[in-house]
């Protein structure tokens, strides 16, 4: 049995304990003062059948609340803050005995000995302080209901004749309070094992998607639900040099100023060996990135052991933001997006935070359009799924053909058009065979000319969105050659769109620096001196330098070192 399923067994459990020790108490409570002749004197009101009436009214109302009251209580660990509805509970308790204890003939024996129920019900409920408690408000009620309605005699011939009442109660209070201080302390380990990741005391990822749903069900337009995922830059080259017990040193740091600097903003999971999750509820978008910023920035300054030896001698962190209901759906959406824009900054220069964006955002489409749009993107993922290569690619493509164009000074709509190009280009290799993308060896000449349709396929795929139409023949030709080599059409020079001409630059020079599964990739200063030897001949002689000046300035400003994750 899991532990989750114990846990959900025990609330059952704890459920049933608590009502039915809390309405036996009230039974007898209630019986008692409806069977007092005091009470009902008239002789209308001393009829056995309108006692039974009264008694089974009142009876249901209490099973009611008291039910859905310890419903509540069976949810949570059982000793918590005391709310005013808790203290409303106990007194509805403590006012009906006492009431009972008044009115009831004083010749009854020990009539004192009702007010151990209320005692039962708090210490079941509170545990032993408040048990303890009650019993003392007891034992002050004993004694002025005594020095009220008893004998005219001393103060010790009093506390004698009460004095066994008054010992069960604080008996009875350390004993059921005993019980639930155990079963809360049993019940919060349980719930420690059951949620936290062991090496760092985060909350494992298991919890975390539960309290996230939670807090999605809470999240509107005008109170937001953040999702930051955060990974470990070079973790494993940090690994390699020091070993797994250094670097769950690392990992416990990091966790620790996690934890310092969200505190009770929002939760903290280990996501997985060198991830961490943050959800964070009424968070906006700014906040969120300021949040990550923080933390990417507070890591980076941290001293870690061996830190000299890392890419810029310091120990980095890059992370993703998305929020909801602004960037997703769901949580699946979140979760998703959030990943998308780490992976961009991973992408990129590293130590970096990223707020999710989609090139499709300002896309004016008509609701089968929408439903057209969200096909191609989760092809775009079937993609992913065959060739997990191509997503980044298409990201990293985006980005560097996005930059170039604006160095270019071309149009706001060029530049959309492009992004929404950069993201496309590679939708044609959803028709081919997953065994092509991935192999290791050099394709043959069969696989070479399967591979040459990918452009003409995702033409003709997003030709049926009427806003994407546009993008058609950027896809269709970005890898034209300028010298008229390229294929599908063997276009040259001018005759190229400019935009495919952007593409088919960034395009190759991601496929250089990036593993793929035929080669190694090649180093910033080698994917350079290619990008110049094939000026005039694979790529636009007047393109070429501009690109390379934004390749030397990240290669300036962000680290380009050929080290794995």
């Amino acid at each position: 049995m899991k532990i989750r399923d114990i846990e959900l067994h025990r609330r059952k459990e704890i459920h049933e304990y608590l009502t039915m020790t809390h309405m036996f108490s009230f039974f007898i409570m209630m019986w008692a003062l409806v069977l007092n002749t005091r009470l009902f004197s008239m002789e209308t009101y001393t009829t056995t059948l309108f006692r039974f009436v009264i008694f089974c009214s009142l009876a249901l109302l209490a099973f009611i609340l008291i039910t859905r009251y310890n419903e509540k209580v069976a949810a949570q660990n059982l000793i918590t803050k005391f709310t005013w509805v808790d203290i409303l509970y106990v007194s509805f308790h403590l006012v009906v005995a006492t009431v009972t204890i008044f009115l009831v003939d004083q010749d009854t024996a020990y009539i004192e000995i009702i007010l151990l129920l209320p005692v039962i019900t708090t210490a079941s409920l509170m545990g032993v302080k408040a048990g303890m408690i009650m019993a003392s408000l007891c034992t002050a009620i004993i004694y002025t209901k005594n020095m009220l309605l008893g004998p005219l005699v001393g103060v010790f011939e009093i506390t004698e004749g009460n004095l066994i009442t008054i010992s069960v109660m604080f008996i009875m209070a350390w004993f059921s309070g005993v019980q639930t201080n155990l079963e809360t302390r049993h019940r919060g380990q349980l719930t420690r094992l059951a949620s936290t990741d062991f090496l760092t005391g985060l909350y494992n990822y298991g919890y975390f998607q539960d309290k996230l749903n939670e807090y999605i069900q809470a999240a509107s337009e005008t109170n937001p639900l953040a999702l930051i995922i955060l990974d470990i830059d070079y973790f494993k080259h940090y690994n390699d040099m020091y070993g797994h017990q250094a670097g769950d040193e690392v990992l416990v740091a990091v966790a620790d100023i996690l934890t310092a600097k969200i505190g009770r903003r929002g939760i903290i999971s280990r996501y997985g060996g060198d991830e961490f999750i943050i959800g964070m509820p009424n968070t906006n978008s700014e906040q969120a990135v300021q949040a990550a910023e923080e933390i990417r920035e507070t890591i980076r300054n941290h001293n870690f052991p061996g830190v000299e030896y890392q890419p810029e001698g310091r120990l980095t962190v890059s992370c993703g933001v998305a929020v909801y209901p602004t960037h997703a759906r769901n949580t699946k959406e979140l979760f998703k997006h959030a990943d998308q824009a780490l992976f961009r900054a991973k992408s990129l220069n590293k130590n970096k935070v990223e707020l999710y964006y989609s090139v499709f955002d300002n896309l004016d489409l008509s609701r089968d359009e929408k439903e057209l749009l969200n096909s191609i993107r989760t092809l775009v993922s079937v993609i992913n799924a065959k060739d997990r290569y191509t997503y980044g690619h298409s990201e990293r493509v985006t980005s560097h053909a996005t930059a170039l164009a604006k160095k270019l000074g071309l149009s706001e709509e060029e530049i959309n058009l492009l992004g929404y190009a950069a993201f496309l280009h590679d939708i044609g290799k959803i028709e081919i065979d997953r065994d092509v993308l991935n192999k290791v060896d050099l394709l043959n000449e069969k696989e070479q000319e399967e591979l040459k349709q990918h452009p003409q396929w995702g033409s003709d795929i997003v030709a049926a969105v009427t806003q994407l139409q546009p993008i058609m023949p950027i896809i269709r030709h970005h890898h034209e050659n300028y010298d008229g080599s390229g294929y599908p059409d063997g276009l040259k020079g001018s005759d190229i769109p400019l935009l495919a001409r952007i593409i088919r630059i960034v395009d190759s020079y991601d496929a250089m620096v990036s593993l793929r599964p035929y080669k190694q990739p090649l180093s910033t200063y080698e994917a350079i001196k290619e990008l110049t030897a094939g000026a005039g001949k694979q790529f636009d002689p007047e393109l070429v330098p501009l690109f390379l000046e934004i390749i030397r300035d990240e290669t300036e400003s962000g680290d380009k070192k050929d080290l794995s994750k």
